[in-house]
């Protein structure tokens, strides 16, 4: 049995015994006294915790030597001096939280009649912080610091104990979790908290809702294949993760035999995600190929038989770079859906939550239990948990529920009588930003390879051939060249991986939600609140137009929508996209609609006079800006009149193969590569999403998902149909 003295600075010294089988006696027995600075505990020592008196106090703890904590090594080193703190906690009456302000997430109640006095220790993760051979092993990198804090709970009644017992009861009874015995010894209510920088490691398993996005080339066969492309549907996928972040291991005893496990992420802080599934061919679930699932599910004549892949007759290395761009992209998808689980502004509660029933836990259950404690929840996250165990929230387990969305990119595809046909003859590269696939022609894929990146694609030319090729798909579509399945739609996307997010770009990301209808104006500047530097981050905005909607983006029921009306959708665009408090707010000024008559007269070189005192480099952005939505617009009213003009023959001789009407597809395809070929980078920007989402009338389904290291959001809406449009306008 060990004594370890109390002093404070005002003449205290007491003698408090720790139990031959306490936590300190096992793991820190150089531990001999503590002294209290900023509290004259003797001056307060027989009052109870009940007197009206006593409110919330707070005092340092100095330590004598240095206090290496473990057993057979050293897992947390204290240095001699001012390392610790001591607390008591009185709620306000009618009750209160216990980490009411706590940077970890969920609060704990505290009732009027309950107090709790906290010991916390700051330590540098020693040695042998996570060696096998130690008793004592925990979750955190060597050299952090880490707090250990312990709670304990007292209640005035019947009896309120002095403050004097109360902070002895506290420190003989001092919890270091090393394993059962040492949860099962602590009181009931009794918490104890881990916080500092470490890596948790989990197995998780993820639905990812495969989508297809099929897009037209210029050049369309005739006669035209029937489109071996459905909608979508699901693939399993499993996987090794670890997360690398601040967390709080977060320890509480329920009653006399069970307890309950919680880690939770530091709010604010930066977490990095690793997820690895299985390599190779034998990459998917229940024995299948994870490509042949995913072809599986957006053509109904594929099977999800992991040979049809080798049927193919493709060399070794081309199937081995197939396999490594489906599973790198399963793997960013994953990675991103639990940084957005994580890192969700509205997400304060458990990354992972368990309770364990301490008499019910078998060999597997202890061995699950002491592997948690060191931040390995392998055992906690398969299909069955351990005998003794139950899973409150788990972020593995959300993956499961919550489905992702999976884009397959199909570059081409009108070209090709099936998806496995495009894969045979062409290439298959990950989107590194989005982990979204893309199967193309080979000569596609050459100019759209990333130098730097194995089987994955260049964002940015990938980002502007999307662009084109939804122009393209669209205006084919509008024209009735192509005609999908109801639930077939294709996509008008952008995307981009920041490395690093001032809140000033975060904001910029929010406005393509409100662009979209998706949020409201004010929202974007509560959500980033109080974070300085959101780090790495994934943006991504997507529309999705179906045969029905993608007229509107050219016409105004059978007529051509007039080149004025394109230019107003560009102007509105810019409106919705740049913020009046912005740097660029001074851009507002050439999309003025009283002032645009006056520009379009004067032309882009005389604008001096219109903008009188404006710096040059300003007024060099509005000409760009008006630049860019003359060009635009003149080229959709280009396209738009080459679809009135095929629609209106169709009307008269609904026949798609007639010589007429593929002189006027050939028309329209040199109206598009006219266009194409001339693509300014902002259409593959926000600007061009907005743009064609506005003289759409906003019918498309949009989502927008915002994945990142500290912040997340997703919001999404669902096209809006011509009955749910018409009902709208009544």
């Amino acid at each position: 049995m060990s004594t370890i003295k109390i002093t404070d600075q005002f003449g205290l010294d007491v003698d408090v015994k720790t139990d031959i089988l306490s936590s300190l006696e096992k793991y820190a027995s150089n531990l001999s006294k503590l002294s209290l600075t900023n509290l004259n505990l003797q001056s307060i020592a027989d009052l109870t915790l009940e007197k009206p008196s006593i409110t919330s106090l707070h005092a340092g703890l100095n330590f004598d030597q240095p206090v290496d904590i473990g057993s057979g090594g050293v897992t947390l080193q204290v240095d001699a001096g001012l390392k610790g703190t001591m607390d008591i906690y009185v709620p306000p009456t009618g009750g209160g939280s216990l980490f009411q302000q706590d940077l970890y997430g969920e609060t704990i109640p505290v009732a009027a009649a309950e107090r709790y006095v906290s010991i916390g220790i700051g330590a540098t993760a020693g040695p042998d912080i996570g060696a096998t051979v130690n008793q004592l092993t925990l979750g955190f990198k060597v050299g952090v610091a880490v707090t250990l804090t312990n709670y304990r709970k007292f209640t005035t009644l019947p009896t309120a104990p002095t403050i004097l017992d109360a902070v002895k009861t506290t420190v003989a009874g001092f919890s270091i979790p090393g394993g059962r015995d040492d949860l099962g010894a602590m009181p009931d209510d009794a918490i104890v908290t881990l916080e500092g920088e470490g890596t948790v490691t989990f197995s998780a398993k993820a639905n990812l809702l495969t989508a297809a996005n099929p897009l037209a080339t210029l050049t369309l066969p005739s006669p035209l294949p029937a489109l071996d492309v459905s909608a979508g549907g699901s693939v399993t996928v499993g996987a090794s993760c670890s997360l690398d972040w601040d967390y709080q291991l977060r320890i509480r005893k329920l009653d006399a035999g069970h307890v309950s496990l919680g880690f939770y992420r530091k709010q604010g802080s930066e977490t990095t995600v690793t997820v690895t599934t299985s390599a190779g061919l034998s990459a998917g679930t229940s024995g299948t190929d994870l490509f042949s699932s995913v072809i599986s599910e957006i053509s109904p004549s594929a099977a999800a038989d992991p040979n049809a892949i080798k049927a193919l007759g493709l060399p070794d290395d081309e199937l081995k770079a197939i396999a490594a761009a489906v599973n790198s992209g399963a793997q960013r998808k994953l990675e991103l859906s639990l940084l957005a689980s994580l890192t969700a502004s509205d997400s304060h509660s458990a990354a992972f939550l368990y309770e364990f029933d301490l008499a019910a836990l078998d060999a597997a259950g202890n061995a699950a239990l002491a592997a948690a404690l060191h931040g390995d929840l392998s055992g906690l996250t398969g299909d069955a948990l351990p005998a003794g165990v139950q899973m409150v929230r788990s972020i593995a387990t959300d993956l499961q529920k919550t489905s992702m969305t999976w884009k397959v990119n199909l570059l081409g595809i009108y070209n090709y009588i099936s998806t496995t046909e495009l894969t045979r003859q062409g290439t298959v590269l990950f989107e590194p930003a989005t982990g979204d696939l893309v199967i193309t022609d080979k000569a596609t894929a050459l100019h759209i390879t990333a130098a730097s990146i194995n089987f994955g694609a260049d964002t940015g030319k990938l980002r502007h051939l999307l662009a084109d090729s939804f122009l393209i798909t669209a205006a084919y579509r509008g024209s009735k060249s192509v005609v999908s399945a109801p639930e077939i739609t294709s996509s008008h996307s952008y995307f981009e991986l920041q490395a690093s997010t001032s809140p000033s770009d975060m904001l910029t990301d929010l406005t393509a939600a409100t662009a979209l209808g998706l949020l409201d104006a004010g929202a974007p500047a509560t959500l980033v609140a109080g974070i300085g530097n959101f780090g790495k981050t994934m943006v991504y905005a997507e529309t999705s137009y179906g045969d029905t909607v993608a007229p509107a983006l050219f016409l105004n029921g059978a007529d051509p929508k007039p080149q004025g009306e394109f230019e107003s959708a560009g102007r509105q665009a810019i409106r919705l996209l740049v913020r009046p408090d912005a740097a660029d707010a001074f851009r507002l000024r050439g999309v003025d609609d009283q002032l645009w008559p006056q520009m379009r007269a004067a032309g882009q070189f005389n604008f001096v006079p219109l903008f009188p005192g404006l710096p040059a480099p300003e007024l060099g952005a509005i000409i760009s800006d008006y630049t860019l939505i003359v060009w635009w617009a003149g080229a959709m009213s280009a396209c738009a009149k080459n679809v009135a003009a095929m629609n209106s023959l169709i009307a008269a001789n609904p026949d798609p193969e007639s010589p007429q009407f593929l002189k006027l597809r050939a028309e329209l395809a040199k109206t598009l590569a006219s266009v194409t070929s001339n693509t300014r980078d902002e259409f593959g920007q926000p600007w061009g999403l907005v743009a064609m989402d506005t003289v759409s009338g906003s019918r498309a389904a949009a989502r927008v998902q915002i994945a990142g290291a500290r912040f997340a959001f997703a919001r999404s809406r669902p096209e809006v149909t011509a009955a749910i449009a018409a009902s709208a306008s009544e």
